[in-house]
């Protein structure tokens, strides 16, 4: 009878131990799958835990990283679970722009011109007419867009590029310095305002500028390019439009320098 009690308490010890056991291999699984989804960029809520506002948060940051067609899914999903607001409208505009779903963006942007995002849809329909090649009506939308916010450094850089693109060219000066002003450090800033200054004649002044600002040579020949291209349709009639410049962020071997002049 001892050795039967002896032999239970061993085996309540051994099964404890396996639990234990168990249980620490399912925290580790759990939080080795949590380390995966961070390095794969999962940026799905966790069930049951997310908010609206927090589901919000999640599409926006899908779209930072591109992905809109998974955020035109989560929309779909948030929309069903606390209905329709304007800041999910006005992300859903977005996606759908960036999808080439012209029309249907179009729509819900201006749905959104007498309301809180009414800056942000002038400034969506903006992209969506130089998407378009329609750069004139680029650029009243995107003044318009400007006039209800005023420092909002990368909608000043969208009204200097659409400016570059019609016979008011020269006007672009003007929000790109105030984008470069106010973001120093963006690429995408930095290039237009070398591409302005090749535009104009000013090589010296445009060679000092990547210079200064460390511009690498692949985002110094997209910068040539496309003075080259502009120079091309301030002379046409009617000219192929060209590409907006990509984000420089995206071109390796470049980086963002602290120090800041303003050409003349």
């Amino acid at each position: 009878m001892g050795l039967y009690g002896c032999s239970t308490q061993v085996l309540g010890s051994m099964a404890a131990a396996a639990m234990a056991s168990s249980q620490a291999a399912d925290s580790q699984a759990r939080a080795e799958q949590q380390a995966d989804a961070e390095r794969a960029g999962d940026a799905t809520p966790m069930l049951g835990q997310e908010t609206q506002a927090s589901y919000l948060q999640v599409v926006a940051e899908l779209q930072r990283k591109s992905l809109w067609y998974a955020a035109l899914a989560h929309l779909d999903a948030l929309e069903q679970r606390w209905g329709v607001s304007d800041t999910s409208r006005l992300l859903r505009a977005d996606a759908l722009r960036q999808t080439g779903q012209f029309q249907d963006s179009e729509r819900l942007y201006r749905t959104l011109q007498s309301g809180s995002q009414a800056a942000r849809a002038a400034h969506g329909l903006g992209l969506l007419a130089a998407a378009q090649g329609q750069y004139r009506e680029a650029v009243a939308q995107l003044q318009a867009a400007r006039r209800l916010s005023p420092t909002d450094a990368l909608l000043l850089n969208d009204l200097g590029y659409a400016l570059l693109h019609t016979p008011q060219a020269r006007d672009a000066r003007l929000p790109l310095m105030q984008a470069v002003q106010l973001q120093p450090a963006q690429r995408r800033i930095l290039s237009n305002v070398a591409v302005y200054l090749l535009l104009f004649g000013k090589d010296q002044e445009a060679a000092q500028w990547m210079q200064q600002h460390q511009m690498g040579a692949p985002l110094r020949q997209q910068v040539f390019q496309q003075a080259q291209q502009l120079e091309v349709l301030q002379r046409a009639p009617e000219p192929d439009l060209p590409l907006p410049l990509p984000a420089a962020a995206s071109i390796p071997g470049t980086t963002a320098v602290a120090q800041q002049g303003a050409p003349s």
